[in-house]
C-alpha cells in the first residue's frame, strides 16, 4: 500500500514542500505521496492519534502556526528541538514517534555556506518559530552580540521567557547609527502579499557584511535586492527551504538524498510562475 507523508498547517495554499518531496519520491522510485493537511486547532490531537495508528503514514512536516502545538504532544523530542521549543518534523522509528527541528539544520547550512569569517554582531528580525531556531544555532556558535528586532510584544515576552533572551529592539528608530556584521530576516516581512521591513533596516544594508533573508517567495525580496545592489554577500530563503526538507525525507525513508540543480531550477520556475 502507498506510504503517506505530508505537511500540516492551518492554511497551505502556496507550499512548495509537495513539489520537493514528491520529486524525491519519484526519482527514488518510492511508492509514496506527500500531501497537504489543512486542519483547525481543535483537530490537532485527533490528527496526531490517527497518524500514530496508521502504519502507512510515515510522518509529516509542521509549519506555522502549529510548531509549538506538536512540540507539546510529541512523545520523543531530541535535545535540539527541546532547546528551541518547537518542531517542524514528526517521524516514526522502531514503533515510536519522534520530533525534530530541521529549521535549525537548514539555517546552519545556509549560514556556513555564506559566512566565511568569524562575525560578532547580528541583527535578527522576527521572534517567531524560525527566529527561535536561528537564535539557538547562533547561541551554539557562541555568538552572543545579537539584537532581535520585533514589534510583537507577545512574541518578545514568549521568546524572552523560553530562551532567556532579553536584548530586543521594538522601535525601528533604535536602529539608526547601528552597524552589524550580519542581518537575518526571520520574519514574514517582504513575503508576497505582506508588508516590507522597516526602512531603517534597509538603510543598514550597505554597511553590513552579510545578509540572509529566509523568505523565498518572492525569491528576490527588497532586502536581497538592496544587498545585491550594494555588493553585500547574501542568501535568500530557497536554499534554507531545501536544506530543512532534506533531513525530513531522510528520516521518513531512511535513505540519503541530494539536492540537485534540476530541483532548484524547478522551484525557481514555480516561483516565477506564481
Amino acid at each position: 500500500m502507498k506510504k503517506k507523508i505530508g505537511i500540516v498547517a492551518e492554511k497551505l495554499s502556496h507550499s512548495l514542500s509537495p513539489i520537493i518531496h514528491n520529486y524525491w519520491v519519484k526519482i527514488n522510485k518510492i511508492d509514496a505521496e506527500y500531501v497537504c493537511f489543512e486542519i483547525k486547532p481543535n483537530e490537532i490531537n485527533q490528527f496526531y492519534k490517527d497518524f500514530k495508528r496508521d502504519n502507512n503514514f510515515l510522518g509529516f512536516n509542521v509549519t506555522v502556526p502549529y510548531k509549538e502545538n506538536f512540540f507539546r504532544i510529541c512523545e520523543n523530542i531530541n535535545d535540539r528541538a527541546e532547546n528551541i521549543g518547537s518542531i517542524n518534523l514528526v517521524y516514526k522509528k522502531n514503533k515510536k514517534v519522534y520530533g525534530d527541528n530541521t529549521d535549525y539544520i537548514g539555517f546552519a547550512k545556509t549560514y556556513k555556506k555564506l559566512v566565511k569569517e568569524k562575525i560578532n554582531k547580528i541583527l535578527l528580525i522576527g521572534a517567531g518559530g524560525a527566529a527561535r531556531s536561528i537564535l539557538q544555532f547562533l547561541n551554539d556558535e557562541n555568538i552572543n552580540q545579537i539584537d532581535i528586532f520585533t514589534r510583537s510584544l507577545n512574541k518578545k515576552k514568549t521568546l524572552s521567557k523560553s530562551m532567556r533572551f532579553d536584548n530586543f529592539i521594538i522601535d525601528s528608530k533604535e536602529l539608526r547609527n547601528k552597524r552589524y556584521d550580519l542581518i537575518i530576516n526571520a520574519s514574514d516581512a517582504g513575503m508576497l502579499g505582506r508588508k516590507n521591513l522597516a526602512n531603517n533596516v534597509y538603510k543598514l544594508v550597505s554597511n553590513t557584511a552579510y545578509i540572509i533573508d529566509i523568505v523565498y517567495n518572492p525569491m528576490r525580496t527588497k532586502l536581497i535586492d538592496i544587498a545585491k545592489a550594494s555588493n553585500v554577500p547574501n542568501d535568500g530563503g530557497l536554499g534554507m527551504l531545501l536544506e530543512q526538507a532534506k533531513p525530513s525525507f531522510e528520516a521518513w525513508f531512511k535513505t540519503e538524498i541530494s539536492i540537485s540543480q534540476y530541483l532548484r531550477n524547478k522551484l525557481k520556475s514555480q516561483l516565477n510562475h506564481d
